[in-house]
């Protein structure tokens, strides 16, 4: 074999996608993070408009469903992570205090650029980026009784498609 051939071999292979990210609809992607018991599992209603998302956000013990909208503020999609929130009728201060991340997120192309998250319907973002995630969570008071995983993580790789 001629010198270079070996590592051109090995390149390309880490290149290919594999089965779920070929075909996995950003809807239904499921997402980790190679450090951590962190998970984000799309699972977003074949009915939702364009730009928004519900992701059920896994994190040790925790599982809370998070929501993903259009924000005109960022021009940029927002994910919401709200835990026990009270059911009835929200002030704007209540519902401040029962939010454990909001931020934009992003989808990272495989050269690591910034990109709008895909719509449901569209191909999966190899990574999602989340700012800030990690330290959203590890300051927030209300997560202490709960069992998780510290520094979570905030760049989420494309680990599997979840069920239609």
């Amino acid at each position: 074999m001629r010198p270079g051939l070996s590592a051109l071999i090995v390149l390309a292979a880490g290149c290919m996608a594999t089965g779920a990210q070929a075909s996995c609809a950003q809807g239904r992607a499921i997402y980790d993070t190679k450090d951590s018991r962190t998970e984000l599992a799309f699972v977003t209603p074949k009915d939702a408009p364009p730009g928004t998302h519900e992701v059920l956000v896994r994190l040790g013990a925790l599982e809370s469903r998070a929501y993903i909208n259009p924000s005109a503020e960022f021009d940029q999609p927002v994910m919401t992570l709200p835990h026990r929130c009270p059911e009835d009728d929200l002030t704007a201060e209540a519902l401040e205090a029962c939010i454990l991340y909001r931020s934009v997120i992003y989808a990272l192309s495989p050269g690591e650029t910034l990109q709008t998250l895909p719509d449901a319907n569209r191909e999966a973002a190899t990574q999602i980026l989340l700012p800030n995630f990690t330290a959203s969570l590890d300051n927030n008071p209300a997560l202490d009784q709960i069992e998780r995983p510290k520094r979570a993580g905030d760049i989420f790789t494309l680990a599997e498609c979840g069920d239609d």
